[in-house]
């Protein structure tokens, strides 16, 4: 294994409140206190297991892990059996295995925490996200005082020693009922750490992690500022373990499980890809801790993880899962054609595995539908749907029915899919007031406006669902609607489900033929409300129009479209402030697949001059979700700059 030094990169976020600007005043005070103290990484332990090791039950009588690496694997195959169990859709039981230690020992204290971190990404319920992180910090807990009762590399030369010679300690700080030091001469102190403390170490490193990507998940600068706190400790024990691992030289495989190494791999690799991942505006405020991240070294990273086919082995995948369909996800005309066919590969390989893994089955939904199979993506969803069956899969079967009913729109199956997003509504799933907009607009495009005007009627009264204290954002957007479409008697609402789709950035999944119907429904829109329609729902549409060209290879004609809402005047448009820099990017998603036969950088220079444009914008709804798709889409670009001088080089 090789060490990776990481530049420190810190700069100053922006602070769009009062609000905001005290939290964040108090959160960068914790994070220079960490930076200030926090170097050796036991100053960061030390505080939190003295301050809440009691509150764990069983924390303040750890006893040390002295099993080497050989015996760790041994004891490892119960946790082993409930990831495995866990992928074969036995939730239920996974849980119980994962439960039944989870109180003792670290890594079982962090399969519980994987669970509920799971659960809350699914659910996006407070609740869930808040029993998430709790359970993770216990586990964090659990591990510092497992790392405190561990043997030390330094000995003191007091009485500690003559306890050292009386329990026969090994040279490497495990007990050795083989060799004995000759009488009276006492055994040199332990070269490294011991695995058991390694192992917690990782553990430890893990659950801030997880808790880390919880909350980068909130979109608020409160979270990102606590995340960042979280990245910072998580990634310091990484790399105080990085540096073990080094001093170990050749003896790192017989000194260390495989399961440990995997989590070395595992979590390292995805802090790495989680901050090359990052958007500028996210990263000024989550950087702040002073890392930025390698994205080649933590795939890397991540690869070995699922080679070991250890108890990470299938997390891996999932990781590689996630970033290869959600974030290609987030631009699919520029990222699909690289992106893809690596996301078929990691596929292929988790699902000959795990073939009926229900979570795979899910990407794989996901996957298709990027490559525009849009009806066997559906089949992958109602798989996946159909396994989780058990009580905990009730959450990735609503996670299902939200993917099939935004494949049923896709398909302009609109009144499939209002079933999709009814049932959830009653299911209270994640936002109650979005999917009985979602529902309403479904109707409103089937034709049946009178049934739909009752339902965007109830929407304020239904906008409830917080975090930290601010309504969250897509009931911001679908509140603001409303009052909009009230200002009016509900007469132009103007195509909101064909609104949706753009912001959800689904016309690439479309077939022609359903791209040409919903052209059709737009430009006669934009006919019907000619001269009475306000700027801000003209630019919407002309915005849908120039997507919709875009995909349909009418290059000139969408970027015509949409040059009419960039050269709007500042001030022109007054409630829909997200409209122009989504503009901005779907002028750049044009050029890019125009310019794409190109020699050189002409391939992507218009498209970048638009993106550029788009991250001047700031303060507008989803903006957060814009720029994941703009910092996606410039990664690219850098990754082809390298792969052009690579060639020339040669």
């Amino acid at each position: 294994m090789t060490s990776k030094q990481i530049p420190a990169s810190p700069s100053s976020p922006s602070i769009p409140d009062d609000a905001d600007a005290r939290v964040m005043k108090q959160l960068e005070d914790e994070l220079k206190n960490a930076a200030l103290h926090g170097d050796d990484d036991d100053g960061l332990e030390d505080s939190a297991s003295s301050s809440s090791a009691s509150s764990f039950n069983g924390a303040t009588k750890m006893q040390a892990n002295l099993l080497i690496a050989e015996e760790q694997e041994v004891a490892d195959q119960g946790m082993l059996h409930g990831v495995q169990i866990f992928f074969e859709n036995e939730f239920i039981e996974a849980q119980r295995v994962f439960a039944s230690q989870d109180q003792v020992n670290p890594i079982y204290a962090l399969g519980s925490g994987a669970l509920a971190f799971m659960k809350a990404c699914m659910t996006f319920n407070e609740s869930d996200i808040q029993s998430a992180i709790k359970i993770l910090q216990q586990t964090e807990t659990l591990c510092n005082a497992q790392i405190q009762a561990a043997p030390k590399k330094t000995i003191p030369l007091s009485t500690s020693l003559s306890k050292l010679v009386s329990s026969g300690w090994s040279y490497f700080g495990y007990k050795d009922t083989k060799s004995k030091s000759p009488a009276g001469t006492p055994p040199p102190p332990p070269k490294h750490m011991t695995n058991g403390e390694i192992r917690a170490r990782v553990v430890r490193a893990e659950s801030l992690l997880l808790t880390s990507l919880i909350l980068l998940l909130q979109e608020s600068i409160m979270s990102y500022l606590k995340a960042g706190l979280n990245l910072r400790k998580g990634y310091k024990s990484y790399e105080n373990v990085w540096a073990e691992l080094k001093s170990m030289g050749d003896e790192v495989d017989s000194l260390v499980d495989k399961n440990t190494l995997g989590g070395i791999q595992f979590g390292l690799g995805t802090i790495h890809i989680v901050l090359a991942s990052m958007p500028a505006k996210i990263l000024r405020i989550i950087s702040s801790f002073g890392y930025t991240g390698d994205k080649a070294f933590g795939f890397d990273l991540v690869s070995k993880c699922i080679d070991g086919k250890g108890i990470r082995s299938p997390l891996g995948s999932l990781m590689y899962l996630s970033y290869y369909t959600i974030l290609t996800g987030f631009a699919p005309s520029v990222l699909g054609e690289h992106n893809i066919p690596i996301a078929d590969k990691i596929l292929k390989d988790a699902l000959g595995q795990y073939k009926e893994s229900a979570f795979f089955l899910y990407f794989q939904g996901r996957n298709d539908r990027l490559k525009g199979l849009t009806e066997e993506s559906t089949k992958a969803f109602e798989v996946a749907s159909s396994k989780a069956t058990e009580e905990w899969g009730s959450e990735l079967q609503r996670l299902c029915d939200y993917e099939l009913g935004l494949n049923c729109a896709i398909l302009l199956q609109w009144t499939e899919a209002t079933m999709y997003f009814e049932r959830l509504a009653k299911e209270n799933y994640w936002s109650k007031a979005f999917f009985l907009y979602f529902k309403a607009a479904c109707l409103e495009a089937s034709g049946n406006k009178k049934d739909a005007l009752p339902i965007y009627q109830q929407i304020p009264g239904l906008v409830n669902r917080k975090f930290g204290g601010r309504t969250i954002l897509v009931e911001q957007y679908v509140n603001r609607k409303v009052k909009l479409f009230e200002q009016n008697a509900f007469e132009d609402t103007n195509l909101p489900v064909l609104e949706i789709l753009l912001i959800w950035n689904a016309y690439s999944s479309m077939t022609q033929e359903a791209l040409k119907k919903c052209l059709s429904q737009v430009e006669a829109q934009i006919s019907k409300n000619r001269g009475s329609t306000s700027l801000d729902s003209l630019a919407v549409l002309k915005t849908i129009k120039g997507a919709i060209l875009h995909q349909l290879g009418r290059h000139k004609e969408g970027a015509e479209s949409l040059n009419w809402v960039l050269e709007l005047s500042s001030g022109k448009i007054t409630e829909e402030k997200w409209v122009v820099p989504f503009a901005c990017w779907e002028a750049g998603v044009g050029s890019w697949m125009e310019d794409k036969t190109l020699d050189g950088d002409r391939k992507w220079t218009r498209a970048k001059g638009f993106w550029d444009k788009a991250v001047g914008y700031s303060g507008y709804e989803f903006e957060f979700r814009l720029s994941i798709r703009i910092h996606a889409a410039m990664m690219r670009i850098q990754e082809l700059v390298e792969q052009t001088k690579l060639k020339a080089f040669h």
